[in-house]
């Protein structure tokens, strides 16, 4: 996570951004892996990067003044996951990092388990090949409450660029994070907090070779910095540059199933509908999490629409899927990796069309059909532990976008451990007759 006195904006607002989003994501779309890098030597549970996070740094006065309190505010919104800083190679001694004044790393771990809230401790290295940033990631794994509690995972923040070239800067990056590995074992769970990949993009020479394969054989999840807020401003700039994110990370790795936890954009500077186009972002792309950065500067208007972040397991296949693809997703006997939604996407389209689909498991008032995120019904119930024969419903004109892409959603009741038994098949798109 960007330190508030070292934060790299990547790329600010172009007149072709969106042009340029656009067309990122449709050449990503049909990306083929060469090669799928190799895994982790154990599969960690990564229960603490699914749904909604929240951000506290080592200079947000406010939570540190009062944990308790503040996590208590945390779980009022429905956090399920505090990411805290627990130091930067810039602090002076890796003896009081856990510290401020009489609160500590531990009053903030006993806050959250007590709410039910998982924490993850981050650090930001310097990269320059001491034994610093080694030395104080592997203090945060190791540390320990007076009775017992740790931390939940730590994650990595890539993010410092002083060490030049690039070249030398990757090599430490890959040599530090094979140590924390090493040292940490296989089963427990690594974040890699990466640069927004857009940002990468537009501004090449940034980080040029950043080693998303490289670090996808080490860490379980990543966790881009998407920042929208600092590549423009408007719900379309926040829904394609998230999505986009998402595209690179999954392009660049050769996994389109990788765990991907998103931070959003400033929040302070994240609008209402900058924020509710965020979170759609990564519904429609079946991330396991997201958060914005951080706690004390998101407001209430956003509180509201990140309550809709979705605490998904790692989906297979990865969301959203083509209209036309014919097999079951859904948490129903063949598959259970997309239990609360599937959406699906396709072209432009003129004029009425003709949804074909299959339920499973269908009660009533379970499933909710969506089209571009307007409500278009609650589908009809079927037979109990059955698939319904092939059903059609004609969606008018009005609901479509004759130009760009459409998004089709099935949104079933239920979530986190109480997940709606449900499944969906079949989606296909016709012409209405006239």
């Amino acid at each position: 996570m960007t330190l508030r006195s070292s934060r790299i904006p990547l790329g600010r607002p172009r007149a072709a951004s969106l042009a340029f989003l656009v067309i990122l994501i449709a050449l990503l779309a049909g990306f083929v892996p060469a090669a799928r890098p190799q895994a982790a030597a154990a599969k960690p549970r990564i229960i603490m990067y699914r749904g909604l996070g929240t951000w506290v740094d080592m200079y947000d006065a406010k939570a540190w003044s009062d944990p308790v309190a503040a996590v208590a505010d945390m779980a009022s919104h429905g956090v399920r996951t505090l990411y805290l800083e627990t130091a930067n190679f810039h602090y002076p001694a890796t003896a009081s990092m856990f510290s401020h004044g009489k609160i500590t790393a531990a009053d903030f771990i006993r806050a959250c388990h007590a709410e039910g809230i998982k924490i993850v401790a981050w650090y930001l290295p310097s990269f320059d090949g001491t034994a610093r940033d080694l030395t104080r990631s592997m203090a945060a794994i190791d540390y320990r409450t007076p009775d017992g509690q740790r931390f939940d995972s730590f994650a990595l923040d890539i993010e410092w660029t002083k060490v030049k070239p690039a070249t030398l800067r990757t090599t430490r990056l890959l040599a530090l994070s094979a140590k924390i590995r090493a040292a940490a074992g296989g089963a427990y769970p690594l974040g890699a907090i990466i640069m927004s990949p857009v940002g990468m993009t537009r501004s090449p020479s940034i980080w040029p070779g950043f080693p998303y394969a490289g670090l996808a054989g080490i860490y379980d999840v990543f966790v881009p910095m998407g920042y929208y807020t600092y590549h423009g401003d408007g719900y379309a700039n926040a829904y394609n540059d998230t999505r986009g994110n998402v595209a690179i990370i999954r392009a660049k790795t050769g996994l389109p199933s990788i765990p991907i936890h998103v931070i959003g954009g400033d929040a302070a500077k994240s609008s209402p509908s900058e924020t509710l186009a965020y979170v759609r972002a990564l519904r429609e792309t079946g991330c396991i999490g997201g958060s914005l950065y951080d706690w004390a500067t998101t407001t209430p208007e956003s509180w509201a629409a990140l309550t809709n972040v979705r605490a998904n397991p790692t989906q297979t296949p990865a969301l959203p899927l083509a209209v036309g693809y014919l097999p079951a997703v859904g948490n129903c006997p063949s598959e259970r990796t997309h239990p609360k939604e599937a959406f699906y996407q396709t072209t432009g389209q003129n004029g009425p069309r003709v949804l074909s689909y299959r339920l499973y498991d269908a009660q009533a008032g379970e499933v909710r059909l969506l089209v571009n995120w307007k409500s278009v019904a609650t589908l009809p119930a079927g037979p109990a532990k059955k698939w319904t024969t092939v059903r059609s419903l004609t969606i008018p004109a009005g609901y479509w976008n004759a130009t760009g892409a459409n998004v089709i959603g099935f949104v079933a009741k239920g979530d986190l451990g109480a997940w709606s038994v449900w499944g969906v098949r079949a989606v296909t798109l016709t012409p209405a007759a006239r």
